[in-house]
């Protein structure tokens, strides 16, 4: 997970009111359970002093219909009379509510639920074109559409026997091939604009396979792309079925990710370089800005807590570094983020130093090595 989106929220120095609330409009009492949350989340920012200028935008956005079908959960970070992070994710959010004021937001059930966002375009196609979406998550709207429209003249062969049968023949094997360039383009382009991770292809068996070809050979940065089976754009084609195999290819993605980061963690422990192992020697990277990327078991860090004081030069918010004791999962993610680290969230199991361990951009013991 990149978490360049939390950099701007730890340049701002706290403290910081975090709010996670259930903005649901799936049932007919939505609106009124959405009015009744905001009356406890008012009555608990009276509580906490927050300044007066936020409440109403605070207000507004939680009254927001933000037209995502199903359970959705808008997270919200603000400090300084300005709000730092609003974020809607859609989906089942096993985390409570949250109203919080801290030396560190409480980003936790946000970044458990985002790390397992895969950004995504899905192109369903036919011989003429095909309709191309980019996701940032399979849970949530299309962040970007596009409808690719190709030539449509010849585009079906002749019968046997007819006096120009070969002519129309290759013909129409060029339309398809046109159209599937298209269409390629259209993925490379929202692929790039968006970060999408991964290309997936349904629709008509020929059309999908030209479309697979035609974006394989393009410098698009993937290392395959994915047909779909399920689903396409003639009448009667299910849409369950399309998304259901979508949602299962994701989900094998993100768990060959997460074996991948874990065996790169063992292979570095077995090295005995390129990792850092627990708390205290993660935290330790973090000041030298070695960590490229932090795997964490946010729950289980919750429990631990750490004294900023003991780490001299750890990038943390100045109301932060100045606090004597804080929840270790939240100073490890304000400390990923300001020093441009990524994260990954793995079971302690995985992830192994009860819950915190990194990959590093180098390593200390390596570099004396080949200066010796």
């Amino acid at each position: 997970m990149d978490l360049e989106r939390l950099r701007t929220v730890f340049e701002t120095p706290g403290p910081y009111l975090t709010l996670h609330v259930d903005v649901s409009r799936n049932n007919e009492n939505a609106a009124e359970q959405v009015e009744s949350r905001w009356t406890s989340i008012r009555h608990e920012l009276e509580r906490a002093a927050i300044p007066d200028s936020l409440v109403p935008e605070i207000d507004e956005r939680i009254h927001e219909n933000t037209h995502v079908q199903g359970e959705v959960r808008r997270t919200i970070v603000a400090a300084a009379d300005r709000i730092l992070l609003d974020d809607v994710q859609a989906g089942h959010n096993p985390h409570p509510e949250v109203v919080d004021v801290a030396d560190l937001p409480d980003l936790a059930p946000w970044i458990d639920i985002e790390d397992q966002a895969y950004p995504f375009v899905l192109a369903v196609v036919d011989r003429t074109g095909g309709e191309v979406s980019a996701y940032r998550a399979a849970s949530q709207e299309p962040v970007d559409e596009e409808t690719v429209t190709g030539a449509t003249y010849y585009i079906t062969k002749v019968p046997e026997g007819d006096w120009a049968q070969k002519q129309f023949q290759q013909t129409a094997e060029n339309r398809w091939h046109e159209n599937a360039e298209l269409v390629a383009e259209a993925v490379r382009s929202a692929a790039l604009a968006d970060r999408a991770r991964a290309v997936l292809v349904a629709g008509e068996v020929r059309a999908r396979a030209e479309v697979v070809r035609a974006v394989e050979s393009l410098d698009h940065g993937f290392d395959g792309v994915i047909e779909i089976e399920s689903g396409g754009r003639a009448e009667g084609a299910s849409e369950e079925a399309l998304w259901g195999e979508v949602h299962e290819k994701l989900r094998q993605l993100v768990a060959a990710e997460d074996a991948d980061v874990a065996a790169r963690l063992d292979q570095g422990r077995g090295r005995g370089e390129g990792v850092a192992t627990g708390i205290d020697e993660v935290l330790g990277a973090l000041v030298k800005g070695q960590v490229e990327q932090l795997v964490v078991d946010l729950a289980a860090l919750a429990e631990k807590s750490v004294k900023p004081g003991q780490y001299d030069g750890l990038p943390l918010p100045a109301s932060a570094a100045d606090a004597d004791e804080l929840p270790a999962d939240r100073v490890l993610v304000a400390a990923a983020a300001l020093t441009g680290a990524d994260l990954t969230v793995l079971p302690a199991s995985m992830a192994h130093g009860g819950g915190a361990s990194a990959l590093l951009r180098w390593d200390d013991s390596t570099k004396s090595g080949s200066e010796v």
